[in-house]
């Protein structure tokens, strides 16, 4: 009967299933893995410190060239290569540190919007040894949205004005009045760009397109006390410097587009040339070898240490007669750190230069 076959083939195909499911209960038993217990939940730790960790650090600005709204500054331990932390440096920070290394000063923007809206333009101080925020001060939205070079943002020999470097594009210097937590005044530095502080006191000096170096005095309340131009130094067009420079005290030492090192006075209300010479040896090196501009960004990168640590340069101009390579400034540049003779990470400019190939042209490491 019809009803009867139903019944037997329905009850047939309910066996078969219940079979089948049996069958794959079973083999997902046999297969299957113990589940792990579930991770507890982490607590953010905060409030901690530094004050164990070695005073001998190594600040690396990261400007997050793909989420620039997100920069951020990592701190290292300079003996030991270890992570101690990172501080938010918001939309392309620059920063400086102070004297004693305490205090880490960021200029940076943000965003009401995090990639658009209100701009606020702010100075941010923060505790080098607890990685914590202190305060921060308004800014005029004016400040040079710049990747990471020196001369940005600067601190006066005094410790008591923090400079920070405008461009809209017109140039002027905000100066923030540290003891007062405010803007105490905007300098107008027209043609000049960045900022190089006197070792003592609340002055500072800056690279000039028509070859001139001007230099500013700030009173007590940061106000323009003095403002001097020196003679023409370089000639913008012919042999231009690069507006970065090493310093020893109030000695700057600048390099120029076809090579030659200038070192000047810069403690004094007007700068004053010291000396120069061409770090290319002979007028034929210097014709054949000239510092490329990756090399004097590679001079600059924003790797400040503490202010005991040093810099050692290799011009490293003279070729071996067999060198394989030619040696340019931008192949031979070292960070060295701390200035210890024991053993000391560095960091070389171009890392695929082997060893054997920097001593066959002449270039050592400064063990100094």
């Amino acid at each position: 009967m019809p009803g009867r076959h139903t019944v037997i083939r329905t009850t047939i195909h309910l066996a078969l299933a219940a079979a089948l499911s049996a069958g794959v209960a079973a083999a997902q038993a046999a297969t299957s893995k113990p589940v792990p217990p579930e991770l507890p939940a982490e607590t953010l730790a905060s409030g901690g410190t530094l004050a164990a960790a070695s005073t001998e650090r190594i600040y690396v600005a990261d400007v997050m060239i793909f989420n620039i709204v997100d920069g951020r500054l990592r701190v290292f331990d300079a003996r030991a290569g270890k992570l101690l932390g990172m501080v938010n440096t918001g939309y392309a920070g620059n920063f400086a540190l102070s004297a004693k290394a305490d205090a880490l000063f960021v200029a940076t923007t943000y965003l009401s919007r995090g990639g658009r809206g209100d701009r606020t333009d702010v100075l941010e101080v923060w505790d080098t040894q607890t990685l914590g925020f202190k305060y921060e001060v308004v800014l005029p939205p004016k400040r040079a949205q710049t990747l990471n070079y020196r001369g940005m943002v600067s601190v006066t020999g005094n410790g008591r004005f923090v400079l920070v470097q405008n461009a809209t594009p017109a140039t002027s210097i905000t100066v923030v009045d540290l003891a007062e937590k405010k803007v105490a005044t905007e300098v107008q530095t027209p043609g000049c760009w960045g900022s190089w502080p006197a070792s003592s006191g609340a002055r500072f000096s800056m690279l000039c397109g028509d070859g001139k170096v001007a230099t500013v005095t700030l009173d007590d309340q940061g106000q323009v006390a003095d403002r001097q131009l020196s003679d023409k130094l370089f000639d913008a067009d012919q042999d231009a410097w690069f507006n970065t420079a090493e310093r020893i005290g109030d000695r700057f030492f600048f390099i120029s587009f076809k090579g030659t090192l200038t070192e000047l006075d810069l403690s004094g209300p007007a700068a004053k040339v010291l000396g120069s010479r061409p770090i290319a040896g002979t007028p034929q090196d210097a014709k054949r070898r000239t510092p490329s501009a990756a090399g004097a960004r590679a001079a600059t990168r924003p790797l400040p240490c503490t202010p005991a640590a040093r810099w050692r340069w290799c011009p490293c101009m003279r070729a071996a007669a067999k060198a394989a390579t030619s040696c340019r400034p931008s192949n031979c540049g070292w960070w060295t750190w701390p200035p210890a003779r024991s053993w000391r990470p560095t960091l070389a400019t171009t890392p695929h230069r082997s060893p054997s190939a920097r001593a066959a042209s002449g270039c050592r490491r400064s063990t100094a």
